[in-house]
């Protein structure tokens, strides 16, 4: 089976230079949801959890908590004394129970004190959830000779089963043979029934079940650092990203029935021969992997998440991947042969100061299943449909970063695309300022006040421009605003005037009427909205 899928993999890598949005793929933007993390490597909620998203730092050992859109000070958990923090080694993985809300349990994978990696049990605290228990209870230990090569990735499928990643447990070329060999953990996907016994129970259909030698535990084999996979809640697939050695990276699916299926390493790097022995290299017996990519592109798969959230519909069922090196995050559609529809998101996910980002850990989901995603530097992201104010295409994040639109007040909507006229409540005894946004760079913006209020105003230039702010004064029939005053615009296209107003004014002047028109002939110039501010004291 792998060589006839790993031809069609060349080809549909061959064909991939970036594939355009699809039709209903809207635009893609990161959304900041916390900063100040120290090296973040995962983040998940319990199912339906809308208010709280817990995060994986991986060498503090502690599970961070953001609650309502705010890092709390407090940890859900502290595992500083308990865990290893060097090289690959911390706080790697965390999964909810399926029935969380009910009965409180949680697991985490990571580095013991002793470099092992164990899956512990945890139980939330009765008297408050956003606390949990520090005493856990142990279900599994694999032993580790080397520091590298830990996997961390655990999560549970829709079989109600625990999927967990073991990496080969180190050494560059797997020197131990562990990803091939049947007695071993490592190098692994591991299938287990928490509920079913203790500390675990084996499920009946583990493909290993009854095989002499064999650990019952096992799933899939053949893996090098499955740093992250994913179960697809809808088809039950697993989608295995394993890191590679010094060519390529890769992503392998495999279907719900598919237990037992081998990955190819050590014999295997994506569809490469390494020369090694433990398998036979291209044998049909292996699986060939559904997506990859070569170190010309990146240097360390960072697996996702199929998505099935709801704020992104153009994307339902299209899987998202990232690198470590490169910073890219690219979806596809992945089902039974090569990924499809390959798209590179580069251009649209930057850091907020519109910079490529690098050092990317992990994805994660939300209680809704929307994406997040997170870097080494300590920040948090949600993947989010890009604003695209003008609608011309491009990402409103894009335009800023590349200086083809402002955001002078910087809030990070274009100034071209919001009310044009700007200020604040206005105080007497004091200069305040008006501000006018999107206007051409040099263009003369006129700013016009009135007392009486807003309501159809006077027209100039054969009533070709008309306000919408009352007039306060008719002379000879004529109704009439104040001119304020008339300023250029700067490079920015932003024009600001200072507008004094005494220290004391009559009672009844309580607002005043405002509206800008930044000019460029009888039909080419732009009439801001009106604004009505309140004057204080």
């Amino acid at each position: 089976m792998r060589s006839h899928l790993a031809l069609a993999t060349l080809l549909a890598a061959a064909l991939f230079l970036a594939a355009p949005l699809a039709s209903g793929q809207a635009p893609l933007a990161l959304q900041l949801v916390a900063h100040g993390l120290e090296i973040p490597v995962f983040a998940t909620a319990p199912p339906g959890d809308l208010t709280r998203i817990f995060v994986l730092e991986l060498y503090t050992g502690r599970v961070r908590l953001i609650k309502n859109g705010q890092l709390q000070a407090e940890p859900f958990l502290d595992l500083g004394g308990q865990i290893q923090p060097v090289g690959e080694r911390g706080l790697l993985g965390m999964a909810f129970h399926p029935q969380y809300e009910r009965n409180g349990s949680f697991f985490l994978f990571y580095n013991n004190v002793d470099g092992h990696t164990v899956l512990v049990r945890y139980q939330e605290d009765p008297n408050d959830p956003d606390r949990a228990l520090p005493a856990g209870q142990l279900l599994l230990q694999i032993e580790q000779h080397f520091l590298e090569h830990n996997g961390g990735m655990i999560q549970f499928g829709p079989d109600g089963m625990l999927y967990l990643g073991s990496g080969d447990g180190g050494g560059p070329l797997d020197p131990l043979g562990n990803a091939q060999a049947l007695d071993s953990l490592l190098g692994k996907v591991l299938r287990l029934d928490v509920d079913g016994g203790s500390p675990y129970a084996i499920p009946a259909d583990n493909p290993f079940v009854g095989v002499a030698g064999a650990r019952p535990e096992i799933w899939l084999l053949g893996l090098r650092n499955p740093w992250r996979l994913c179960v697809d809640p809808v088809s039950g697939a697993l989608l295995v990203g394993d890191v590679g050695v010094s060519t390529m990276e890769e992503v392998t699916r495999v279907p719900a029935d598919g237990g037992g299926a081998n990955l190819g390493w050590r014999c295997m790097e994506a569809n490469l021969c390494t020369g090694l022995s433990g398998c036979a290299c291209s044998s049909a017996a292996l699986v060939a992997p559904t997506y990859q990519y070569s170190h010309d592109e990146g240097c360390a798969v960072i697996g996702g998440f199929v998505y099935r959230g709801q704020d992104l519909p153009g994307y339902a069922g299209r899987y998202f991947l990232a690198d470590w090196c490169s910073g890219f995050v690219r979806s596809m559609r992945i089902g039974h042969g090569p990924a499809t529809t390959v798209v590179d998101h580069a251009d649209q996910l930057v850091s907020g100061s519109g910079q490529p980002l690098v050092g990317l850990t992990s994805f994660g989901l939300d209680g809704r299943g929307e994406l997040l995603l997170m870097s080494a530097s300590g920040t948090l992201y949600r993947i989010v449909p890009a604003a695209d104010c003008d609608g011309d295409g491009t990402p409103d994040a894009v335009e800023l970063a590349d200086g083809s639109a402002f955001d002078v007040d910087a809030n990070g909507v274009p100034d071209a695309c919001e009310p044009a006229l700007h200020a604040a409540a206005l105080a007497l005894g004091e200069t305040n300022l008006l501000t006018y946004l999107g206007a051409e760079p040099g263009q003369p913006v006129a700013f016009f006040g009135s007392i009486s209020g807003l309501g159809a105003g006077p027209c100039f230039v054969g009533g070709a421009i008309c306000l919408d702010i009352l007039p306060f004064e008719q002379s000879a029939g004529i109704e009439s605003v104040l001119l304020l005053g008339i300023v250029p615009a700067d490079a920015q296209g932003a024009a600001y005037l200072p507008l004094p107003l005494p220290d004391s004014a009559p009672a009844s002047f309580t607002e005043v009427a405002l509206q800008a028109v930044a000019w460029a002939g009888a039909h080419g110039s732009t009439v801001s909205p009106p604004l009505l501010l309140p004057v204080t004291p």
